[in-house]
């Protein structure tokens, strides 16, 4: 399975089924579970880097991600994204409340234009901190459970030759919040941490799992961590649409899941800045996106929450309308969620992303 079936297989349950390949291991995990519920990690990031537990990979997954809308005052002068050292223009920002979901993306576009990734020297790692909120719970086949929200960090430490090693951790931060269930919260237990959902790892090219299935190879330009993903991607709009049709042609192309995929590339925080200006203009063309959030507030930074909506959930990408960068996504159970027992309108999960460049390997820059 390549890195974008991994994604589209988070988005609804439809996409989620196991991988054909694990089809021995699922009978005779059923075989030994005999009908007892399966703990679900419904949310993990980047599947193949990590070897997931069997029952994990039976039961399936789900993206999740939310933001909580904030007022605050406009900002009169412009500062660079994360990870970028060329200044951005400082014109005044229009007002974002007027602006349809293609202004802002050809806003965000122009803005980025103006910016260049701070350069990773000999020696230096490019950081990625991602601060999210990720569901577990657990799921039954007479579609009876629970979910919990449990909070998460994960750094990532990209070295300037992808041949060189790298570095990921991740840290559970917090447990207890319970979204609901078929039963009460005194029936259902929280579930287990695992060790892939907290510790640290090591690899060349990122292979920090080398006995995993696939083998992650460098230099793979169907990998959206490898320079060789964004080296092979056209810069012209049209062309990048055409491309994440193509991309995606597997599950119908339709306007969710090209968008769906659009947000997860983004979230690599690998996209050189000039080709995310394009990216922003690719997705534009994306039909049904609208403004759904004038002024979100994600972890600490303010920007314009875009998205589709959908019966079941509503997945939405946080841009700062002034510098134009990517802060990171939401989503939201739709009318109709997939669980039964979460509500309309639940806050499912947070995603925050910041980039920068620092000097060792687990060196985290000050917050």
């Amino acid at each position: 399975m390549n890195e974008l079936d991994e994604s589209l297989e988070l988005l609804h349950r439809e996409a989620r089924t196991a991988p054909a390949d694990l089809s021995a291991a699922r009978a005779k995990l059923l075989a030994e579970l005999d009908a007892e519920p399966a703990v679900v990690p419904l949310r993990p990031k980047r599947l193949r880097r990590f070897a997931l537990p069997v029952a994990a990979a039976v039961a399936g997954v789900v993206a999740v991600t939310a933001v909580v809308v904030q007022q605050r005052p406009a900002r009169p002068v412009a500062t660079p994204p994360a990870g970028t050292t060329t200044p951005v223009p400082t014109a005044a920002a229009p007002d974002v409340r007027l602006m349809s979901a293609v202004q802002v993306l050809t806003r965000a576009a122009d803005l980025t234009v103006g910016a260049a990734d701070q350069p990773v020297g000999p020696g230096q790692f490019r950081y990625v901190a991602e601060h999210t909120w990720v569901q577990r719970g657990v799921q039954t086949g007479d579609g009876t459970g629970y979910t919990y929200l449990w909070e998460q960090e994960v750094d990532r430490w990209i070295p300037a030759d992808e041949h060189d090693v790298w570095q990921e951790t991740r840290k559970i931060l917090s447990t207890g919040k319970f979204l609901g269930g078929s039963v009460p919260q005194a029936q259902a237990p929280e579930p287990e941490i695992t060790k892939t959902d907290q510790g640290q790892w090591q690899g060349r090219c990122g292979d920090f799992f080398p006995k995993s299935k696939p083998a992650k190879k460098c230099g793979d330009a169907s990998d959206w961590d490898s320079p060789a993903f964004y080296a092979a991607l056209p810069h012209d709009p049209a062309a990048l649409y055409a491309k994440l049709q193509q991309l995606t042609k597997g599950r119908g192309s339709t306007p969710s899941v090209m968008f769906h995929f659009g947000i997860e590339i983004l979230r690599a925080g690998r996209m050189p800045a000039p080709l995310r200006a394009q990216w922003y203009r690719a997705l534009a063309k994306i039909p049904g996106i609208t403004v759904l959030a004038a002024e979100a507030n994600l972890d600490g930074r303010t920007g314009v929450a875009l998205g589709l909506d959908d019966r079941h959930e509503i997945r939405q990408l946080i841009i700062d309308p002034v510098t134009g960068g990517f802060i990171g996504e939401r989503t939201i159970a739709g009318a109709e969620p997939e669980n039964p027992w979460i509500k309309p309108g639940t806050e499912l999960g947070a995603s925050a992303i910041t980039t920068t460049v620092v000097a060792r390997l687990g060196e985290v820059p000050p917050k």
